[in-house]
């Protein structure tokens, strides 16, 4: 699947999960802007965001969300697959680092803000 702009623009507004087992990491976010930078090939996936929260306690569950500071997500499609999972969400691993990344539309899943510590929303 190529990651048009076309394509990203129904995500806006969605959120973000970025997971990692092997590196112990899962974040969850809300997107902001989508876009790729290049060739949807090969080029990269910018991902800038609203507010983004971190799983403490994974792997295994997430025992708390705290607030990251952090709000920009960038990832070389030439190294990630991308897929539509069940025509509204979609999916990118990456295997070389064992990364999965899932985007969702505004009315699909999400991680509620205000169960997120630390994080204030304007």
């Amino acid at each position: 699947m190529q990651l048009t702009e076309d394509v990203l623009a129904r995500f806006v507004g969605g959120q973000i999960e970025i997971q990692n087992q092997g590196e112990g990491y899962l974040f969850r976010g809300e997107i902001e802007t989508i876009t790729v930078d290049g060739n949807p090939r090969d080029g990269d996936l910018v991902v800038r965001l609203r507010w983004m929260a971190k799983a403490e306690g994974y792997p295994p569950l997430p025992e708390r969300w705290v607030n990251e500071e952090n709000l920009d997500y960038r990832a070389s499609l030439i190294i990630y697959t991308a897929d539509m999972i069940e025509m509204d969400r979609i999916m990118l691993q990456c295997l070389i680092t064992g990364e999965m990344v899932v985007i969702f539309p505004p009315n699909g899943s999400k991680l509620d803000p205000s169960k997120v510590e630390g994080l204030q929303l304007v």
